[in-house]
């Protein structure tokens, strides 16, 4: 991937490590109000990646579970700030590509479905923010991944031709928003249910050192 000139980066799963601390915030709340139960590998399949919206009506349309999108955003948000999201530790490396990345003249965005505020507090607290040029978070967009939009804003704050832009990203969710813009997609993963998914990616990798090995 000799040509590319920018690196866009999803947050949750890719560069932090996030998922299971989304997955015991999310289950208490299930099994207490639902008396559903899931586990961690049932988030990773169903869960992970995608947005709150997207996880409410799967739950009614998998499950049956009659929920709202207000009633679970105030509960899980309630969690979350109980479980201080600084604790939320680094995928193995990231700092690592980050630095190697920086040291080189390819520019760094990040695109996620998160909010600025999460950004802000976990990348924050682990002194990353500086690494990126700008954040596409998810109330910049009005359709989040796997919609295109995402990437499609990302592209236009780069002003690069597409060929020489390339996602990072660790679920299907997040690959088919980067197929959609138009760009390739480096996806990194270790879970065999979403790599399965995958296959169609550019690169598949396990970890981000090999996503470093194919960029740098």
């Amino acid at each position: 991937m000799n040509n590319i000139e920018a690196v866009l980066f999803d947050l949750d799963g890719t560069l932090i490590d996030s998922e299971f601390f989304y997955f015991s915030n999310w289950q208490p709340i299930l099994s207490s109000e639902f008396d559903f139960e899931i586990t961690f590998t049932d988030w990773i399949q169903f869960f992970a990646g995608h947005t709150l919206v997207a996880n409410v009506d799967l739950l009614k349309k998998k499950w049956g579970i009659e929920t709202t999108v207000e009633f679970m955003w105030k509960e899980t948000r309630a969690n979350y700030a109980k479980s201080d999201m600084r604790t939320i530790q680094l995928m193995p490396h990231a700092r690592e590509i980050l630095e190697a990345l920086h040291e080189s003249p390819m520019r760094i965005g990040l695109v996620t479905s998160s909010y600025r505020t999460t950004v802000d507090t976990v990348l924050g607290h682990h002194n990353l923010l500086p690494f990126f040029e700008f954040f596409v978070t998810r109330e910049k967009v009005t359709e989040a991944k796997p919609a295109a939009e995402p990437y499609l804003l990302a592209c236009d704050l780069l002003s690069l031709p597409k060929a020489n832009i390339v996602a990072v990203e660790d679920t299907i969710t997040g690959f088919s928003a980067a197929k959609a813009a138009g760009i390739s997609c480096i996806a990194v993963s270790k879970q065999e249910s979403e790599r399965a998914k995958l296959v169609d990616a550019t690169h598949l990798v396990e970890d981000l050192i090999g996503v470093r090995n194919i960029l740098l």
